[in-house]
């Protein structure tokens, strides 16, 4: 008897200890990097090739290249990923709708991360630019970015890097791709 007492103890200890926990909502925002990955794939099938250029502190340099390493071509927009654990509730979000076009719009509300704002413009569900100002300071360096990527015609990149005891440093990459 008592060896039945402490089995249904035990079950009952079991199944109350089973009981729903509270579900944790995680709000979930726009992945840069699935997009980009998806966007490298595109890249290789078609084998883009760039017009790349280059302007640092008012030198400019043209090159027309093959990329042989997407992921690298293109980490600033990598770094740029607001859909990350760390910036969990970090950002609002604003949508406009119209009948063809979509406007998502991120801005940070938390000091500390480093995408201020993303805005996403989609035409008949697909995206065709993103737009992202990047802010990355502490107290040796800082770096402000501009990054607009516009799906099959190209990328641009400017900004102003500024470290101790240095002058700043402007910089702009401008890139349209070639099919």
């Amino acid at each position: 008897m008592n060896r039945n007492i402490n089995t249904f103890i035990s079950l009952l200890l079991l199944f109350s200890s089973c009981t729903d926990a509270p579900v944790v909502k995680h709000e979930t925002y726009f992945s840069i990097s699935t997009f980009m990955n998806h966007e490298i794939k595109q890249h290789q099938t078609t084998k883009t090739r760039l017009i790349k250029v280059v302007t640092r502190d008012h030198k400019s340099e043209t090159k027309e290249i093959t990329v042989s390493n997407w992921e690298h071509e293109l980490k600033p927009f990598f770094e740029s990923d607001i859909d990350k654990p760390a910036w969990h509730l970090a950002y609002d979000c604003d949508t406009v709708k119209t009948d063809s076009l979509l406007q998502i719009v991120y801005v940070a509300n938390d000091p500390k991360a480093p995408v201020r704002r993303m805005q996403i413009d989609y035409f008949q569900d697909q995206i065709q630019r993103i737009d992202i100002q990047f802010e990355k300071n502490n107290p040796w360096f800082s770096l402000k970015r501009k990054l607009i990527y516009q799906r099959d015609i190209g990328y641009q990149i400017s900004g102003e890097q500024n470290m101790v005891l240095s002058d700043p440093s402007l910089f702009e990459i401008n890139v349209k791709f070639i099919h």
